[in-house]
């Protein structure tokens, strides 16, 4: 029973995947808009009419269980300034459902700040738990390392018993890789912080211990018919605590009407 409503979640979530990421960015592993496990404050690239994003992701821990575990997620964005989302994580027997929602409700130039909130719901098939979360996010127009990026500072509170600290805090940068010789398509992604994808991630990147450091590569959206964008990540996740040391890869599917 308990593989049975796995299988069905995992098929209704990815079967999505063939019919709709975003014109600027992708997805952090738990499906919000940003970086790698840090959202941003931007939210889905939409217009006047919603645009449907969906995608999924898979993390091997390479600690000690060298197992899977898989994220299929969905997003929506409505008129330019709102997003809402929901993803699943899956590893054996374990699933959590995971909710989210963003405002933008300052957009000036290249500065956008976000209030997003969002859910756990923590082993659905076994001792049921939650958390929750909000947060405010600021993103900006900067430089790294005199390459032009996007840059995001991020604070906010995690409503759970289990967290040593339930402030959370976090950064993340996005800048050209090799621009030459990728062309402009691919960036690098930087974040770190006391806060990962989840609350209670299933397969690495628990944040609990002593916060997160992680990077990665986006293949940046790339037209593959009309209105509709694919994008693609590689990912190394808690890379200086051996615990909870991931690799994780992903790809995504936009659809802009």
């Amino acid at each position: 029973m308990k593989k049975g409503i796995i299988a069905l979640l995992l098929i209704v979530v990815s079967l999505t995947t063939l019919t709709g990421a975003t014109h600027t960015g992708n997805a952090t592993l738990g499906g919000v808009t940003g970086y790698i496990v840090l959202p941003s404050a931007l939210p889905v690239a939409s217009g006047h009419n919603p645009t449907i994003t969906t995608g999924y992701s898979t993390v091997f821990n390479v600690y000690k269980d060298f197992d899977f575990s898989h994220i299929p997620y969905l997003q929506v964005g409505l008129k330019e300034d709102f997003e809402l989302g929901v993803s699943v994580d899956v590893k054996n027997n374990d699933t959590n459902l995971m909710l989210h929602g963003k405002w933008r409700f300052i957009h000036n130039g290249d500065t956008s700040i976000t209030l997003g909130v969002g859910g756990d719901l923590i082993d659905l098939v076994g001792n049921f738990d939650w958390a929750a979360n909000a947060y405010i996010a600021s993103t900006f127009n900067s430089s790294f390392f005199s390459l032009p990026s996007t840059t995001t500072f991020l604070v906010g509170y995690t409503f759970s018993d289990d967290m040593r600290s339930n402030i959370d805090f976090g950064m993340g940068f996005e800048a050209p890789l090799w621009e030459k010789g990728f062309k402009g398509k691919v960036n690098f992604l930087i974040d770190f912080g006391n806060i990962s994808y989840s609350a209670r991630p299933l397969s690495g990147g628990n944040a609990d211990n002593r916060g997160l450091f992680n990077i990665g590569m986006r293949l940046l959206p790339t037209q593959i018919m009309k209105s509709t964008f694919i994008t693609a990540e590689l990912r190394a996740i808690d890379i200086f605590d051996e615990i909870g040391r991931a690799l994780s890869a992903g790809v995504s599917i936009s659809f802009q009407p």
